[in-house]
Parts: C-alpha cells; sequence; structure tokens
C-alpha cells in the first residue's frame, strides 16, 4: 500500500510497516514509498515491542509515529562512540 494511502487511512497513529520499498535521495537519506501495514495503534510501546520481535525474526520493519508526515523520510545516520 502506499505511504500516502496508509497515512491517510491511520492519521494520528503509530504505524509498523514492512515489505517496504524506498526510494534513495542521498547517500544517508531515502523516501518511504509504500509497504504492507503489519500493526496500527494508539500506544506507542505496543508499537515498539512489535517492531523489537519482528527485528528478531530477521524482517525488514520500520514504525511511524502519529506527527510522521505524509513525506515519509528517513537519514541513516552512523552511531559514533565507544560500545563496551
Amino acid at each position: 500500500m502506499k505511504w500516502t494511502e496508509i497515512r491517510q487511512k491511520h492519521p494520528n497513529k503509530f504505524i509498523l510497516i514492512g515489505d517496504v520499498v524506498e526510494e534513495k535521495i542521498s547517500e544517508t537519506k531515502y523516501r518511504i514509498l509504500e509497504g504492507n501495514i503489519l500493526r496500527v495503534s494508539e500506544d506507542g510501546k505496543e508499537i515498539r515491542k512489535a517492531y523489537q520481535q519482528h527485528k528478531k525474526k530477521g524482517m525488514n520493519v520500520l514504525f511511524s509515529l502519529p506527527t510522521t508526515p505524509m513525506d515519509f523520510i528517513i537519514e541513516d545516520v552512523p552511531v559514533k562512540g565507544i560500545l563496551r
């Protein structure tokens, strides 16, 4: 389903989506075009827990916040620091 359709159908909700289709904008930025709805909720903790469960299974998923705009752009930022 197209991202704009997902956002229109589920305004002001947390949305977990999988099978994401993205468009590369730059070296670190991607626009989300479409995906499959896996879960919709008003509870952010519920979506976060479902996200973690899907990631443990090796699935490529992401979630949106109620404030995520129609133009859903994500940025891949490398983590810097020392891990212990």
